[in-house]
């Protein structure tokens, strides 16, 4: 989506994010508000030059400055992570249903049927949410892109949900798309299994909630992931779903640790109702992207974008080391 979010940048291994313009909690005063004594002491402050460093990287010092918020073991990450696969399994097997509808509907030559079957297996597939990253090949077979392949859409190697999506959308017999149903089909029932093996790193799992809706942001409210269909809002809808279930398994841990889930937590309550008064404006059902209209789209851009910069405080809430070390101030510059 062509929407320009002010969120905060991930700040990956090296410690917490903040958001772009507003100060660190635990900035020393700029120089031109507080110069440095002969003695060495910072003005006003009780710390030396190399103190005052080490607190504004919230690095524990001799004055007994600590980090805001202390960093997590990663065993705190078993509980959500093993949850969230819980979740996953289930939502896995229940895309077998859909899925079988849709062979079924094909088999009879009912493509109004075999549409919306379509729907709901993407459904299930998009619930899955933060498991995306540990599927590998099988995510590609199932939910891949006609990009970067020779023929394009037409392309063999081109299967799975939108290669469907394609077919149905675009006129091809029902008896042309049975095979890659089919083969669906086989790639759906691989999932619970490779599910049960995922692991996700504490860091991966921190940015998840953030990069489903990123993922939305790009590719579903754009049009770009489900073109054919139109089915950007209602796999928006799911996304948001599947990062409810992702804060949800991390609120014990997040609780307490600043002020980023009361924030998530407000966000995704605003964006949700904004997108229940797109779905009854247009009759109870999610319209195609191209239904909506401007002020829609534009509401939507808006609380999607809030609630992205919320989420990007997630991982900095959640960091599992300190800071890196400020460099010591060399001994005759103290």
């Amino acid at each position: 989506m062509a929407t320009t979010v002010a969120a905060l940048s991930p700040g990956g291994d090296d410690g917490p994010v903040h958001a772009a313009g507003v100060p660190h909690p635990g900035i020393a005063p700029a120089a031109s508000s507080a110069a440095r004594s002969s003695s060495g002491k910072v003005t006003d402050t009780r710390l030396n030059a190399q103190q005052a460093a080490d607190a504004a990287a919230q690095k524990p010092t001799a004055a007994g400055l600590r980090p805001e918020v202390q960093p997590l073991s990663p065993r705190a990450f078993r509980g959500p992570v093993a949850a969230y696969r819980r979740y996953a399994i289930r939502e896995a097997r229940a895309m077998a249903a859909p899925v079988a509808a849709l062979v079924r509907a094909l088999r009879a030559g009912d493509r109004g049927a075999a549409r919306a079957a379509w729907g709901r297996a993407y459904d299930r597939y998009l619930l899955l949410g933060a498991a995306y990253g540990a599927l590998g090949d099988l995510d590609v077979a199932i939910d891949g892109s006609p990009g970067g392949l020779a023929r394009g859409a037409r392309d063999p190697r081109f299967t799975g949900l939108h290669r469907i999506e394609h077919d149905l959308w675009t006129g091809r017999t029902a008896g042309e798309v049975l095979p890659y149903a089919r083969r669906l089909r086989a790639d759906v029932a691989r999932l619970p299994r490779v599910l049960a093996r995922m692991t996700i790193s504490p860091l991966d799992y921190s940015t998840r909630a953030h990069e489903i809706l990123e993922d939305a942001q790009r590719d579903q409210l754009s049009g770009a992931a489900a073109p054919w269909s139109g089915a950007g809002l209602r796999a928006t809808a799911d996304d948001l779903a599947a990062t409810r279930k992702v804060i949800g398994t991390l609120q014990p841990v997040l609780s307490g640790r600043g002020d980023a889930l009361p924030a998530v937590e407000s966000q995704l309550a605003a964006f949700g109702a904004r997108m229940r008064r797109v779905r009854r404006a247009h009759g109870g059902d999610w319209p195609r992207l191209d239904a909506l209209r401007p002020r829609e789209r534009e509401a939507l851009a808006g609380g999607l974008g809030a609630l992205l910069e919320a989420l990007s405080a997630v991982p900095g809430a959640l960091e599992t080391q300190l800071p890196a070390p400020v460099p010591a101030i060399p001994k005759g510059h103290r």
